[in-house]
């Protein structure tokens, strides 16, 4: 949904009309329909479809509630029946005298029951394959994005490995290298890395495949509004570790650090001390790659409880280099390691 000329599918439409999509996606395409007159009429008899819908009343009050928590209203058999009643007395034209007989009567008693269950177990079985439908596209992402980290994994090992000190790639303390997105350059330098698409995680919209990845001689021979960009968009929307202080001294870090020790993963919206939940993934979880070459699915909010560093935060709970060379912390393409030095 990133552009206006993308074709959304209907179960995406009755997924909104549902309320069954996440919250930005329920907002783009809320979006979508003020700017596409032929999108808001797909909705509008998308909606119509659904209206007795209402009626049946079979919707859980809450999104919360499992399929098996949903009771069918007490009086959904005597509503139906007089739905039935009142549409067999409109079947009569104003002003005739002719009385149907109780063959037809009852043929359209029918008829119209078989319709209402009809329409009914429709319903039923929409409540129940959207969720999981959004939950399987939900899984892949995650795999595909768990395949990036190992390929990105693969190649910071093999920059590290080809270096006597064991280090993965480095950020600048100062200077126009001086932010997290450098690692793809010093891996293209390398020659380790050619495409830009394994910068980039599946789950979000924010992806332009099309932008090459610089070397840093590009980069550093750019203007500096083209340097400004880059430093938003070299890294793509995965979060580089940012070194640590240690005695003073800024330090890269290397590939034989503690298996704990978070290198690269999902980016997030923001990290204070309360918890907020990263881009993609769901709020709070989403995938790292470690030292010891393993991905793993985190919970953000529960590590606290765990007595784990925290990925996103050092110990002084600051979005900044790590203190001291257990301590991690990630962060997007943009940011400056922000040496706590005091």
């Amino acid at each position: 949904m990133g552009r206006n000329n993308e074709h959304i599918s209907d179960e995406t439409l009755l997924g909104f009309l549902l309320k069954a999509l996440p919250e930005d996606e329920q907002q783009k395409i809320a979006l979508r329909l003020s700017l596409d007159p032929v999108v808001a009429q797909r909705v509008l008899d998308l909606k119509d479809l659904l209206a007795p819908r209402n009626s049946l009343d079979c919707t859980p009050d809450s999104t919360d509630l499992a399929p098996s928590d949903f009771n069918p209203p007490h009086d959904l058999t005597e509503s139906t029946m007089a739905l039935i009643a009142n549409s067999d007395q409109s079947l009569v034209p104003a002003g005739s005298m002719t009385v149907p007989t109780f063959e037809n009567a009852s043929s359209t008693q029918l008829a119209w029951l078989d319709s209402l269950v009809t329409l009914a177990a429709g319903i039923i079985i929409l409540c129940v394959v959207i969720p999981s439908i959004f939950v399987s596209r939900e899984s892949a992402r995650r795999v595909t994005c768990a395949a990036n980290l190992r390929e990105l994994g693969q190649a910071i090992h093999s920059f590290a490995y080809g270096n006597t000190d064991r280090r993965v790639p480095n950020i600048d303390i100062h200077g126009p290298l001086s932010f997290a997105g450098i690692y793809p350059m010093r891996l293209k330098d390398a020659g380790l890395l050619a495409s830009s698409e394994r910068v980039w995680c599946p789950a979000t919209e924010s992806i332009d495949l099309d932008q090459p990845i610089p070397t840093t001689i590009t980069f550093l021979s750019a203007s500096p509004s083209t340097r400004t960009n880059l430093r938003y968009t070299a890294g793509g929307n995965y979060a580089y570790n940012l070194g640590y202080v240690l005695s003073g001294q800024y330090i890269t870090p290397t590939m034989e650090s503690d298996s704990n020790f978070a290198l690269i993963g999902d980016t997030i919206l923001s990290m204070e001390s309360n918890g907020d939940g990263p881009v993609v993934h769901g709020r709070n979880a989403a995938n790292i790659l470690f030292a010891d070459g393993q991905i793993r699915y985190v919970r953000v909010d529960r590590i606290d409880a765990v007595h784990v560093d925290h990925p996103y935060l050092n110990t002084e709970h600051k979005k900044a280099a790590g203190i001291g060379d257990q301590d991690c912390c990630l962060g997007p393409s943009h940011q400056f390691p922000l040496i706590p030095i005091k």
